[in-house]
């Protein structure tokens, strides 16, 4: 059996065993599963990408947005409202 070691940020491992501890097994395990699984599919058992909520454009919204809120600028809507809305497009 072979010793595999990796370094990464102490808040990085911490999330992670507390992610696996949630699903009722340690970190070590997790690591296991999950390069059996990357051997089953032969490749990363997940699709890398970016998360469009991260993205530069969605950001800036987000601060438009938040500025609005801060400087009083807030428009109430129903959900009857807002689905009339949309129906109207």
């Amino acid at each position: 059996m072979a010793n595999l070691q990796i370094r990464v940020d102490d808040d990085l491992r911490d999330q992670a065993q507390q992610v696996a501890s949630d699903m009722g097994m340690d970190l070590t395990t997790a690591v296991r599963v999950f390069l059996k699984q990357m051997v089953y599919d032969r490749g990363f058992p997940f699709r890398p990408d970016l998360d469009p909520f991260y993205s530069p454009k969605n950001q800036e919204a987000l601060k438009v947005s938040i500025a609005q809120l801060n400087a009083g600028e807030v428009l109430s809507k129903t959900l009857d409202e807002l689905q009339g809305m949309a129906n109207e497009f």
